[in-house]
């Protein structure tokens, strides 16, 4: 028995994660799925979980892990680049919502699941939908590039520290989703690299999210066999 976790299931490449998994769902055994709103076309088989990752506190999975789990698979997929700005007005408390989206939730989720992985004896893989933000910076992306890099840290650390666990950053590059619609129309004022991905979209060079998502579930079933 596996189980396999996703965060950010109701659109863009978790949809996407989500209508794979479940068009699967015998190979890929317990699907947990999480969202800030519901999932369209929920399946009864499956479990889910609505809730806002900036504000959410105390939110508990090990329950949902059973005892005969040999494998858990959390897909961090969850996130948010808002907001764009020039970094000396990026108020506090829009950096602390953008860590607790994109770090300490996930970061929280997956603390849990290695104590329970490690009680239960079972490999866990944490796949963290990362970005190259996380690695250099961008100008009008501070929030972003900060709670995404602290992620990949955070993570690694976690790793690090259990034998049984394994992390994958997984860089998608630049897919056609609602958060490039929002990228695409801020200004050079605010963000000069904006006529880039712009061209992007014109150019026809997006990825589509669902030949993404697919690229992720082979790896997921690699790791389960």
């Amino acid at each position: 028995m596996h189980s396999i976790i996703v965060t950010g299931a109701n659109r863009g490449l978790g949809k996407e994660l989500h209508d794979i998994l479940v068009e699967n769902e015998l190979l890929f055994g317990n699907l947990i799925f999480i969202s800030r709103v519901p999932v369209a076309e929920p399946q009864k088989s499956c479990r889910y979980i609505q809730t806002d990752f900036g504000g959410q506190s105390g939110l508990d999975l090990t329950s949902a892990i059973s005892s005969d789990n040999k494998a858990v698979v959390f897909i961090n997929n969850a996130g948010t680049i808002e907001p764009i700005g020039k970094a000396q007005n990026i108020a506090v408390s829009d950096m602390e919502n953008a860590l607790r989206i994109n770090c300490i939730a996930p970061l929280a989720i997956s603390q849990q699941l290695v104590r329970k992985t490690k009680e239960l004896d079972a490999r866990l893989l944490v796949l963290n939908v990362s970005t190259g933000a996380a690695r250099r910076p961008i100008n009008g992306w501070m929030t972003y590039c900060v709670s995404k890099a602290a992620a990949v840290m955070a993570l690694d650390v976690l790793a690090s520290e259990n034998d049984h666990v394994e992390i994958l950053h997984f860089d998608p590059g630049v897919m056609d989703t609602s958060m490039q619609s929002y990228i695409r129309s801020k200004s050079t004022n605010i963000m000069p690299e904006v006529d880039f991905f712009r061209e992007l979209k014109t150019n026809g060079a997006l990825k589509n999210p669902r030949e993404v998502a697919e690229n992720i579930i082979d790896v997921v079933r690699d790791f389960l066999l």
